[in-house]
């Protein structure tokens, strides 16, 4: 398996706010992630997943943004 390319990705974009609160997007992010980990650990992956190339595809087949989706046999999660 290989990872997706960095696309826009910024290693300089800061995770905190002044005081180093969490930004709102990192605290959505990791929310997001521990929902979908708990899920994983509990086996609770849906069978009905929409099958699709990239997030464009995924979003014309009704996935909704945060969602998973899977390409072939990988699991993905639409971020756009």
């Amino acid at each position: 398996m290989t990872l997706p390319p960095r696309i826009g990705f910024d290693p300089q974009f800061g995770i905190t706010e002044r005081g180093d609160k969490p930004s709102q997007m990192h605290r959505d992010f990791l929310s997001k992630l521990d929902a979908l980990v708990a899920a994983l650990a509990a086996g609770g992956v849906p069978n009905n997943l929409v099958n699709a190339a990239n997030d464009a595809a995924a979003a014309a087949g009704g996935v909704a943004v945060g969602n998973m989706y899977r390409n072939g046999s990988v699991l993905m999660v639409r971020v756009v």
